[in-house]
């Protein structure tokens, strides 16, 4: 019919069958030969048989698919970036792992993705890459859409065209996070343990000649001819030798290495122990911290020395928080009871939180490079939940200074544990 109207037809793709019953492809160039009067009195043509080219994009068109399925199939994150960084395919896993959409990754610089502390590490391996090396187990924090940050292990791969030229660049990363947050907590604990030992040994070399103060001091008040003025200024040495003898005690007992015991424990003690390690630190540079403890607190089940480095970790931070703030520095620590749970909070009032939201998650830290590992709140979050209890933070509503918030359950009240909330929070 085409042939008749038209007076031809151009590279028409028709399925034969041959003889023995196989398919054969055929591509048809005909045109119609026609009489004085207009009418097709005979057709002429070409056949060309394009069978194996067909059966070629068969095949091709099935490694497609196979390789298609492999790369949103697997659990690597894969992307293809173009020779100026841009990203020009993300795998299936990528959208799914990363929660981004397709366009916030196609057409997006790939370094984009990366942490900014470790952008220039990313740069200097697509320079490479570029120039035809291959780079391998390249650690690096990659951001997640929603703001989360992950540790993944990067792999760059150079993608080549017929000239040898460099045209492409496949990224394959792999999520470590869990495996980092376990050596990070390895490489933490035997930290802690050499700074206990350290500690240990400082505090027995001060606790004694403090016992040979207290003794002497103790002697000296039992005088009877002692003067009046020296008796005054021999109660204040007695005052502050008995205050520094606790602060090295609490100290010796923050520095045991003990494995967890849960009994039951007085809050407000552990507050209290825990306040007087900073006193002298919070004093010398001028930070107020108020205490408000609540009477008659029912006791906790818990490890007070878990606990203790929980409180310990929240001021040290509210300590950083508040200095260089151009006022007055103060942190209110309070206690009280809700229902059948113990909340203590800490207040200051520093310079707030950029990402309350993501301020337990591992390896997050708003600290300056090199100050911060990014896992004493995270270890804290999990201290807490193996004690039942929630914490959590927020920006203060005036605007000044954030609050962190501690609540665990009363002893004697039933406690659900959370399920753990693995590498990364929801």
């Amino acid at each position: 019919a085409q042939v008749e109207q038209q007076g031809s037809a151009r590279n028409h793709h028709e399925t034969l069958r041959r003889k023995n019953g196989s398919l054969i492809h055929v591509l048809l160039n005909i045109f119609a030969v026609r009489d004085v009067e207009g009418r097709v009195v005979q057709l002429r043509g070409l056949m060309l048989d394009i069978t194996d080219l067909k059966n070629y994009q068969a095949e091709l068109q099935r490694e497609r698919d196979f390789s298609g399925k492999i790369l949103n199939n697997t659990q690597s994150l894969i992307l293809v970036a173009d020779t100026a960084g841009l990203i020009s395919y993300a795998n299936r896993r990528w959208y799914e792992a990363g929660g981004y959409g397709r366009d916030q990754l196609v057409g997006q610089p790939l370094t984009k993705l990366i942490a900014s502390s470790r952008r220039t590490a990313m740069q200097e391996a697509l320079r490479a890459t570029l120039a035809g090396q291959q780079v391998d187990n390249l650690e690096l924090p990659v951001m997640r859409a929603d703001g989360r940050t992950g540790q993944f292990s990067v792999n760059l791969s150079p993608m080549r065209d017929e000239q040898d030229q460099v045209t492409s660049i496949v990224v394959v990363m792999s999520d470590i996070t869990d495996a980092a947050l376990i050596q990070a907590k390895l490489v933490h604990t035997e930290k802690m343990a050499a700074v206990g030992q350290l500690v240990s040994g400082v505090a027995h070399e001060v606790n004694n000649p403090l016992t040979a103060i207290l003794g002497f001091a103790d002697l000296l008040m039992d005088n009877p001819e002692l003067p009046d003025w020296a008796r005054k200024d021999l109660r204040v040495i007695l005052q502050e030798a008995t205050r520094t003898k606790q602060i090295v005690q609490n100290l010796l007992s923050f520095a045991r290495q003990m494995p967890p015991q849960r009994q039951s424990l007085e809050i407000n003690g552990i507050l209290i122990r825990t306040i007087q390690l900073r006193s002298y630190d919070f004093a010398s540079h001028g930070i107020e911290v108020a205490e408000n403890f609540a009477d008659h607190l029912s006791p906790v089940i818990g490890d007070s020395h878990q606990l203790q480095q929980v409180f310990l970790n929240i001021l040290n931070n509210a300590y950083d928080a508040v200095r260089g703030t151009g006022r007055p520095a103060r942190i209110l620590v309070r206690s009280k009871q809700v229902g059948g749970s113990i909340e203590v909070s800490f207040r200051d009032n520093g310079g707030g939180i950029a990402h309350p939201e993501r301020i337990f998650d591992p390896f997050f830290t708003t600290k300056e490079v090199g100050k911060g590992t990014g896992l004493g709140l995270s270890i804290c979050y999990g201290i807490v939940r193996e004690h039942g209890g929630e914490i959590s933070c927020h920006n203060n509503e005036d605007g000044i200074g954030a609050t962190f918030l501690v609540r665990l359950p009363a002893a004697g009240e039933q406690v659900t544990l959370p399920s753990s909330r693995g590498a990364l929070p929801a």
